[in-house]
């Protein structure tokens, strides 16, 4: 080889190549890994076992059922018991598992996977849908102090 070839070579194509492949990487890694917009923000004792996860979403999401699902998949990895519930504003995320009527009227969803299930329970707040006819078809839940749907 002559010494030039080698000298670009080594010099300048191979570091140009790694930092291409490096880049190539990284936005394969981008699309693999799309940014988390929810937080777990706490995790408190329950008094009945275990911990209580809770989580803030976005309002825009606060309708999404695959989007908790998917959220108490990930936030509770392999417990066989768990307990995830979610909240769109900050302010309302308690800090015990004794919570505030306060704090419970304004929370979204709750998760919960348990043994005795044959897969997790997922229940929005009914205060989320147009009525109570179509809330309470999907099973949605009654918080403490939240405001009840229209009954048509």
């Amino acid at each position: 080889m002559h010494s030039y070839f080698r000298v670009f070579l080594i010099g300048y194509a191979l570091p140009t190549c790694a930092v291409m492949v490096g880049l190539l990487y990284a936005t394969a890694e981008g699309k693999d890994a799309p940014k988390r917009d929810w937080e777990l923000v706490r995790s408190v004792s329950n008094p009945y076992g275990g911990t209580m996860d809770l989580v803030l979403i976005p309002v825009t999401k606060q309708r999404d059922r695959k989007y908790y699902k998917d959220i108490g998949s990930i936030v509770c990895g392999k417990r066989a018991k768990c307990i995830v519930n979610f909240w769109t504003d900050r302010t309302h995320i308690p800090t015990r598992a004794d919570m505030p009527v306060a704090d419970l009227s304004v929370m979204t969803a709750d998760y919960e996977r348990s043994p005795a299930y044959k897969e997790p329970q997922l229940h929005l707040a009914c205060w989320l849908y147009p009525n109570q006819a179509i809330g309470e078809s999907m099973g949605c839940r009654y918080y403490p102090g939240a405001q009840r749907p229209p009954e048509k």
